[in-house]
């Protein structure tokens, strides 16, 4: 019996793109600045199932108090981080730019300027715990493998 593997694997590969795409549902299909949801009633973000994702006045006040004003218009959120199964167990890399990167190092109580954060940034289970911990509404965990950790672009998932 002759089997096509080029076909099976397109169709694996193809089966298994659309079960991540089904368990990242819950992923935004929008990102806004902190200074914007904010000002924002209620403070929310779509998602790209359609539903909207909340974020706690609370961790928003809290965010706004780690970061210098001049930050709020250029930290967008929510903060998406990519579970990285492929690197070892509990680890994590956040989807975006430096900003982003510089607001979780705040958190995690990191005295570090801005112009020495490098990308991309990874964390580990302990540290996404405390990241929950403090703002439990602005942080999403995402599943999946290669990605660009700009959030300029999409998010491959």
């Amino acid at each position: 019996m002759y089997i096509n593997y080029r076909h099976l694997d397109r169709v694996l590969n193809l089966i298994h793109r659309l079960d991540i795409e089904r368990i990242n549902s819950h992923l935004p299909a929008e990102y806004k600045t902190l200074r914007e949801i904010v000002s924002s009633n209620p403070p929310s973000v779509k998602a790209r199932d359609g539903s909207d994702i909340i974020i706690d006045r609370e961790d928003l006040n809290f965010l706004s108090e780690v970061l210098p004003s001049d930050l709020h218009e250029k930290l967008r959120l929510p903060l998406v981080f990519v579970r990285r199964m492929d690197l070892g167990v509990g680890i994590y890399e956040l989807v975006g730019g430096v900003v982003e990167a510089y607001t979780v190092l705040r958190i995690m109580g990191e005295n570090i300027s801005i112009d020495k954060v490098s990308l991309p940034l990874r964390i580990y289970k302990p540290h996404m715990f405390k990241l929950k911990m403090a703002i439990p509404s602005c942080v999403i965990i995402s599943f999946g493998e290669g990605f660009s950790s700009s959030t300029e672009d999409d998010v491959r998932l």
